[in-house]
């Protein structure tokens, strides 16, 4: 690709823009299905050449366009109809030119301006829900498209709880945003519960844990490579980079597991199930896409058990997060205490 395409701070400056000057139609994030396995199926040559036919595409289709990630993409002010025909045309185009199966997921946000103000949280608000819908695309399956519009319309197989709950974020006003106890446990980036909503849903996890005596699991991740990127290519590449593990997280993780963004370039996994072989498993597929999809590496801490309380079972997957990068790092290590 000759030109890099602007990412996700030109993203949020545009879409500010935009609020300010009440000209905000939509927003939506594309991502590559099973990208990670075509690269281990296909190779990275092949993998380069399907990121430059999407890429190629959503420029081609679309007049507002930005690379946020390894493979996910933003595009502002695109109706349904043609986020339809992106999705189309990304798979006609591979089918022709490189004789592979390509398909988009896609997540869609279309509010009207008047309920929205052009401010960071209004930017924040936004793409948060974005991000969620293209998790729940994802979760429906892949190959889906999921949108939110102001008038309570959406498209997808999805969770009702969970459009319920991102539709009354979508009509709020953002300075009532800033008080709202959901907005606050969504991290803006990654669209992933952030170490708040962590704190909520796994507090009552343990506790129903301990009252049926059942084990669960806790992956506790963090990168070995942030750094380096932000120094070596500037903070935009870091923020692709965390896009990219939550990105991950989601294509690995069982739908049954929640995902969370704990802190800058940590993220937690919990399992309702205790069973430390899956964990084990589930980690070492996590540790290996990470590796092979993106630059950097990531160390990991298991705990599986019944916890004498929430702080104990992290206090024991930290402890084994560092013992991870005491070995060398790029490796997962699970917790001997239970």
């Amino acid at each position: 690709m000759n030109t890099p395409k602007p990412g996700i701070m030109q993203l949020n400056a545009d879409l500010a823009e935009s609020l300010r000057e009440g000209h905000f139609e939509s927003l939506v994030l594309f991502d590559i299905d099973h990208f990670h396995q075509i690269n281990a199926d296909l190779g990275a040559e092949k993998g380069d050449s399907i990121l430059e036919l999407v890429e190629g595409v959503v420029t081609d289709l679309t007049t507002k366009s930005y690379r946020i990630g390894g493979d996910t993409y933003g595009v502002l002010d695109i109706t349904q109809e043609g986020a339809h025909e992106v999705r189309g045309a990304v798979k006609l185009a591979a089918q022709r030119s490189i004789q592979a199966h390509v398909s988009l997921s896609g997540g869609g946000v279309s509010i009207q301006p008047e309920l929205l103000v052009g401010s960071e949280e209004a930017v924040r608000l936004l793409y948060a829900s974005a991000s969620q819908m293209l998790a729940l695309a994802k979760q429906g399956g892949r190959d889906e498209m999921v949108w939110l519009a102001s008038d309570g319309a959406y498209e997808g197989e999805t969770s009702t709880a969970k459009l319920q709950l991102f539709r009354d974020l979508a009509r709020v006003n953002a300075s009532r945003a800033r008080q709202m106890e959901v907005e606050s446990k969504v991290d803006p980036l990654t669209g992933l519960f952030n170490r708040r909503g962590f704190e909520d849903i796994f507090a009552r996890m343990v506790d129903s844990s301990r009252r049926a005596e059942r084990p669960l699991g806790l992956l506790y991740m963090d990168s070995d490579s942030l750094k380096t990127i932000n120094d070596r290519d500037g903070h935009e590449a870091g923020d692709r980079f965390i896009v990219d593990l939550a990105s991950i997280l989601r294509n690995v993780a069982r739908r049954s597991d929640f995902n969370f963004r704990w802190g800058a370039d940590e993220f937690a996994v919990v399992l309702e199930s205790g069973n430390a072989a899956r964990a084990a498993t589930l980690a070492e597929r996590l540790r290996e896409a990470v590796a092979e999809r993106t630059e950097g590496t990531v160390s990991i801490g298991i705990y599986c058990g019944v916890p004498e309380s929430a702080e104990d079972a992290v206090r024991l997957a930290d402890a084994a997060m560092y013992d991870a990068k005491r070995r060398g790092k790029d490796r997962v290590v699970v917790s001997l205490q239970d």
